[in-house]
């Protein structure tokens, strides 16, 4: 059977996608705390790059107190 592996009933692709905006995850643990490759997060979530970019921004401007 191919496809992305399910744990349970939990989608590991749409966890990923809960935690990948936080910056202080780097994609190598979430995708060992899902048990997946990190490949896997990279492959099947085709906006990866922007939902770490929004995660930074969103901690940047916490940090900063929303002015830019």
């Amino acid at each position: 059977m191919g496809g992305v592996q399910r744990v349970g009933d939990a989608d590991p692709l749409k966890a990923a996608r809960d935690l990948l905006p936080d910056p202080n995850r780097p994609i190598e643990s979430i995708a060992r705390l899902l048990h997946v490759p990190p490949g896997i997060l990279y492959n099947h979530i085709p906006d990866l790059k922007e939902l770490r970019a929004a995660g930074r921004a969103r901690a940047a401007d916490e940090t900063t107190g929303g002015s830019r």
